[in-house]
């Protein structure tokens, strides 16, 4: 058996990736990923507290109602976390993250 590595990538491949990396290592790609981020957030909570994976209705006005209806519901969900000074989720913790001794 040869090596364990597998084949090495075209050099094309790892210059864009190497470029990748170092572009998402700076100030303004940060900035520009907390958007991103902010409307995952917004998804998930959605899907995982409202039930927005599936419609419960047919057609398009009504699951587009359902939608609206949805969004006005997190927003409710979120001015009462704030008003009530509710902090916000901890991110999850990986098991391997939680071995690490506290610094």
């Amino acid at each position: 058996m040869a090596g364990t590595r597998g084949p090495t990538p075209p050099r094309h491949e790892y210059e864009a990736l190497h470029q990748a990396r170092h572009l998402q290592a700076t100030d303004a790609w940060k900035d520009r990923y907390k958007i991103r981020a902010g409307v995952e957030g917004t998804i998930s909570q959605g899907v995982q507290g409202c039930g927005l994976r599936r419609s419960h209705y047919w057609g398009l006005g009504k699951t587009s109602l359902q939608h609206q209806l949805t969004g006005a519901a997190i927003n409710l969900i979120r001015i009462n976390a704030w008003l009530t000074d509710q902090p916000h989720a901890r991110t999850r913790t990986s098991p391997l993250t939680a071995l690490r001794p506290a610094a």
